[in-house]
């Protein structure tokens, strides 16, 4: 009896790990879904990447793009803060994973904008946008993010006013 039990237990091991999809598997098949814009299945199958290949090679583009959707809006039933609260949170682990990268250069700066911008978090937004001024000073980013940083709270009409007052500026 025990020998039947084991073999049983062996071939759902077997069979499970033969059924089992690899990142890029998942990858490709979320982007699909986008393109479908099935974009809870698509959440689904990189939340999946994130979850179950934490060090693969398609881990930090599954959170870029998790970011990107809950960015864009595009989940239902998730309100708006939240979402983009969500999004802040991805583009920050793939800065986190991936620092050096151009999707952690990206990120960094993406988590700041909403920072400031949507979610009024103006202390959170300028710490990013300090750090990324200090990660990426060359990057062709920089200039957004010390003007940015210089119209943290400042509603769009007075900075256009500014803008009008010294155009130089």
């Amino acid at each position: 009896m025990k020998k039947l039990w084991f073999l049983a237990l062996l071939s759902m091991i077997v069979f499970s790990s033969c059924s089992t999809k690899s990142d890029e598997d998942l990858y490709n098949e979320a982007k699909q879904y986008i393109q479908e814009k099935k974009y809870e299945d698509a959440v689904r199958d990189f939340r999946k990447i994130v979850n179950e290949y934490p060090n693969g090679k398609f881990v930090v583009k599954a959170m870029f793009e998790l970011a990107q959707l809950y960015h864009g809006k595009a989940v239902k039933g998730v309100p708006e803060k939240e979402s983009l609260a969500t999004a802040v949170e991805y583009y920050k682990k793939v800065f986190e994973k991936s620092p050096n990268s151009k999707e952690g250069e990206k990120a960094l700066f993406m988590a700041a904008f909403l920072d400031a911008n949507e979610l009024q978090k103006y202390d959170e937004a300028k710490k990013l946008y300090e750090k990324f001024l200090e990660k990426f000073p060359q990057s062709e980013l920089a200039p957004s993010a010390k003007e940015e940083i210089q119209n943290i709270g400042i509603p769009p009409e007075e900075i256009l006013k500014r803008k009008v007052k010294n155009p130089n500026n």
